[in-house]
């Protein structure tokens, strides 16, 4: 094969478009290829292999390209990395946190313009609806502070977007309720405490029932530290944090983390889920449609990115991209799925980079993205 630097690769593998066959999937798993394997997506798992061998960056994690819900690519690199390991997913909990909201909708626990004081703190019998106020018809005095509550104005549609502003319990919002986009992993941990509130259940035994009824049997919930959990979840790597060396995390995931950024998968459980919920398993057409629409456009290393609930959105070049990244100590992670080619990336790391330089901690993410995505876009010609 003709060697190429990393900036070059793509336009090598390009070349060689017509002279590959519809097999190299099968030479990357071991077995039988399905005859519906595209050239495009074959050449795409090759890439994405070929881009993580040659990257100067330390990799260490597994990753996982499906088409049509079938595995085409299936890389595992790094120590005592296999395919049954699992890694703490980062801010990718959302996507599994939006959905069990949206699920709560669905079942008429929730509603999307429900004020969040109403579900936290307005008194309700057990397993009894709460009244909650809808902002569009509250007459509450918008301006009043009350240290004991949130901003009254706050909906779980802005926790869901990240347009809340909300700040801890006895601070004052950063801003206006909807009138502009903060990522807040706060918003999402809120988000954790409104299941528990309405299904009388940990958020923890919330995720150990939508796995076991999913069939997601490589998902967990678990709070500690790293090493208190790999002896519950011994398939669960060591997070290294990069400085002069490699050292392992500190990281302690609690009850506040697990739904904005501390749940743990395979890349095969959150492929699955992943796969599930753009086949529309998991919610209505509706919150589907809610989730996916933008509802911010937003600030990110990728250009013309917008935000839906608990997905990043990009309609650049035609190719519609529903994404997400996620970065905690000693972990990585990253999610894509192409609706229109039925196309699932998911990437996670073990290996947390220098944040002194954010562009080169998502810089094989990027490499990867673009492959895909101008692939994609050849094939679309």
């Amino acid at each position: 094969m003709t060697v190429c630097v990393n900036t070059t690769k793509l336009i090598c593998f390009l070349l060689l478009l017509t002279s590959q066959s519809y097999g190299y999937a099968s030479s990357l798993l071991g077995n039988t290829a399905p005859k519906k394997v595209s050239i495009t997506t074959t050449l795409i798992a090759r890439l994405i292999k070929d881009t993580i061998d040659d990257s100067p960056q330390p990799f260490s994690g597994s990753v996982i390209l499906l088409e049509n819900g079938k595995p085409l690519l299936k890389l595992q690199k790094g120590k005592e990395i296999t395919q049954g390991s699992s890694f703490v997913i980062a801010s990718l909990s959302k996507q599994i946190t939006a959905t069990l909201i949206l699920q709560a909708v669905d079942a008429g626990q929730l509603d999307l313009k429900g004020s969040l004081n109403s579900y936290l703190f307005d008194e309700a019998a057990p397993n009894q609806p709460k009244q909650h106020n809808s902002i569009e018809s509250s007459s509450i005095e918008k301006t009043h502070f009350d240290p004991k509550r949130y901003n009254e104005t706050i909906t779980i549609h802005h926790l869901l977007s990240h347009t809340s502003g909300v700040d801890k319990l006895g601070q004052p919002n950063k801003f206006e309720p909807g009138s502009q986009f903060q990522y807040s992993n706060f918003g999402y941990s809120l988000l954790g405490q409104l299941l528990e509130q309405v299904n009388q259940q940990s958020f923890a035994q919330q995720i150990v029932q939508f796995s076991q009824n999913n069939k997601l049997d490589e998902l967990y919930a678990e709070v500690g530290s790293i090493d208190s959990i790999r002896r519950k979840v011994t398939s669960l790597a060591v997070g290294l944090n990069e400085s002069d060396v490699l050292t392992a995390t500190d990281l302690v995931i609690d009850e506040a983390l697990l739904p904005a950024g501390g749940l743990i998968a395979s890349t095969k459980a959150f492929a699955s889920f992943q796969h599930k919920l753009h086949s529309g398993k998991f919610i209505s057409p509706k919150s589907y449609g809610l989730m996916t629409q933008s509802h911010s456009k937003i600030k990110f290393l990728w250009p013309d990115m917008s935000y839906g609930y608990g997905l990043r959105i990009n309609k650049e070049d035609g190719i519609l991209e529903y994404s997400h990244t996620g970065y905690l100590s000693g972990y990585l992670s990253m999610s894509l799925h192409y609706p229109e080619y039925n196309v699932d990336l998911v990437m996670l790391e073990n290996i947390s980079l220098n944040l002194n330089d954010l562009s080169r901690v998502f810089e094989l993410h990027t490499q990867i993205r673009q492959a895909i995505r101008h692939n994609l876009s050849l094939n679309k010609r």
